[in-house]
């Protein structure tokens, strides 16, 4: 993403407090509307409010924990990234729920944070392991698997019933003001979106008669402070079998969060190389914090992250203040209550919401890179087996009760099929191609980087403009000089993609690292009789 400006007040800057006090508000709005996520997962076993409330006030104690050391440098990628209850966790988490209750959901989660921080020593094999279009696939089908939980609350069906008309009115309502109000150009509508929708739903409820006088009056007896209980809720189960499910939950996270820090590491200008190790080691150790107190999975925040460049507010101070204001708020049952009865029309309608960008952005993310034959099939026999197991279900009811559990979402049946496929799909392809040029090298340079582009799986994006920096080299070559050879080579261990220009005579030095505006490194060196130009492009 290109930002013309950098923060108002960047990573390290100290900010007034009216506006450090705003700030915090302002992304506690933002990140208050994923807190209806533990409410959907205590409805799906049945509970009743005193569990809901423990676990939001839980949820919103281990967020703000994991908040504070994700602020710190040392203890996190040092910015403003909230920890909330993420979407991705939400299929893995409702089948352990359903399956073994709340104790089997934490002992998974605490397995899944341990995973994910084991993963944060990775970090620079990400590219070779999930190219975007593997991510893409996952995030599609992470979507695809929220379907069977919010489309029932959205229309108010309960235990799989017939849709009830006031709810899905309140639904409709509350879901067309949210994309009404999304689609707007001034940034407070978009950033305020769900809320200013979730005021509206609210509202239509008491009209419909899906909230009722009875569900209001019930806060006048909570009281205004307490301590979370975790007596008789809080204790650990282990099932293997559900190990594949929320590890795609913990990789769909892990990968989100890269993508956060990236695009933060950007406009904040601060490239340190550990920025990213440090935020997923980070978020392992929260989510697993907060599961082991009594929460629900968490991770970073899309919506959180997209308000700092749109604020121009960067101030780790905000994280900081951010995360006490969390663990303040777990203190307070009233949170836990309004989220509780908060109908469920409206929570179908925020998931709902949100599934949309999560899928858009798997698409995107697909269609994003350069295809050749082996990657389509990767990319779209995962997608059927995905949907097979949802439209097919009776296909895989005779296999081993292990197995069976790859097809109990969409999400596990794609994730594993697209990671395994594109993994088997590598094998083969070379990592070096070269060319000797003709009478028209520009025309060559072209051709060979689009044979590279389908081979390599590159962005289109970076493709092109690693196209037109190699063209821009030759066109930099003293006048009368023909380039000789061109050999482009693909390097995994680092991340990058180098290519070495091979040209007759002496060449213009400055000219050739300054030519063609791109961000590569570009270096010169000659023998007797030639002249080598190579350059290096980080692969995206």
């Amino acid at each position: 993403m290109d930002y013309q400006d950098r923060p108002v007040y960047n990573v390290s800057d100290n900010v007034p407090p009216s506006v450090l006090v705003l700030s915090i508000l302002q992304h506690f709005f933002v990140l208050a509307v994923y807190m209806t996520y533990p409410v959907i997962i205590t409805k799906a076993i049945g509970g009743g409010e005193d569990l809901s409330t423990f676990l939001i006030s839980a949820t919103l104690i281990g967020s703000g924990i994991a908040t504070l050391l994700q602020a710190f440098r040392y203890t996190g990628c040092g910015y403003i990234f909230p920890m909330v209850p993420n979407s991705s966790y939400l299929p893995a988490s409702m089948l352990a729920a359903t399956a073994g209750g709340l104790p089997l959901l934490y002992g998974m989660m605490i397995i899944s944070g341990f995973l994910e921080m084991l993963f944060s020593r990775l970090t620079r094999y990400f590219r070779i392991l999930f190219p975007g279009e593997v991510i893409g696939v996952v995030m599609f089908m992470l979507g695809l698997a929220i379907i069977p939980f919010s489309f029932p609350l959205f229309f108010g069906s309960g235990e799989s019933g017939p849709l009830n008309p006031a709810a899905t009115a309140v639904g409709i309502i509350t879901l067309g003001s949210m994309i009404i109000l999304g689609i707007q150009q001034k940034k407070i509508f978009r950033f305020y979106a769900v809320l200013i929708g979730i005021i509206i739903g609210l509202v239509s409820s008491v009209l419909f008669g899906v909230l009722t006088p009875a569900d209001i009056e019930a806060a006048g007896t909570i009281s205004i402070f307490s301590f979370p209980n975790p007596v008789g809720i809080v204790s650990y189960r282990f099932d293997i079998g559900l190990l594949i499910p929320f590890a795609i939950g913990m990789l769909c996270v892990m990968l989100k969060s890269a993508g956060n820090i990236a695009l933060l590491d950007d406009y904040t200008g601060n490239t340190n190389k550990n920025n990213l190790r440090r935020g997923i080691l980070s978020e392992g150790f929260g989510a697993a914090l907060c599961s082991a107190i009594g929460g629900i999975g968490i991770g970073s925040s899309a919506s959180n992250t997209g308000l700092i460049p749109g604020t121009g507010i960067a101030s780790r101070s905000i994280g900081i203040g951010l995360g006490l204001l969390l663990i303040l708020c777990g203190f307070l049952p009233a949170i836990g209550w309004f989220f509780h009865v908060m109908p469920e029309p409206i929570m179908g309608a925020i998931v709902i919401y949100a599934i949309a960008f999560i899928m858009l952005g798997g698409v995107q993310s697909i269609s994003s890179r350069v295809l050749d034959n082996r990657r389509t099939f990767v990319v779209i026999l995962p997608i059927m087996i995905g949907v097979s197991s949802v439209m097919c279900p009776n296909l895989y009811t005779a296999l081993p009760d292990t197995l069976r559990l790859f097809f109990a979402s969409p999400l596990t049946s794609g994730a594993i099929f697209v990671v395994t496929l594109g993994l088997l799909f590598k094998i083969g392809i070379p990592t070096t191609r070269s060319i000797t040029f003709g009478t028209a090298p520009h025309n060559d340079v072209s051709c060979i980087l689009l044979d590279c582009g389908r081979l390599w799986t590159m962005d289109k994006t970076q493709m092109f403009q690693i196209m037109h920096h190699i063209q821009a080299l030759i066109s930099a070559l003293p006048q009368g000089t023909h380039p000789e050879t061109l050999v482009i080579t693909l390097k995994n261990s680092t991340g990058t993609i180098s290519a070495e220009l091979t040209a007759p005579g002496p060449v213009d030095e400055p000219a050739m690292k300054t030519a063609g505006h791109y961000p590569a490194i570009v270096t010169v060196s000659a023998s007797a009789d030639k002249t080598f130009i190579r350059s290096s492009y980080l692969i995206v």
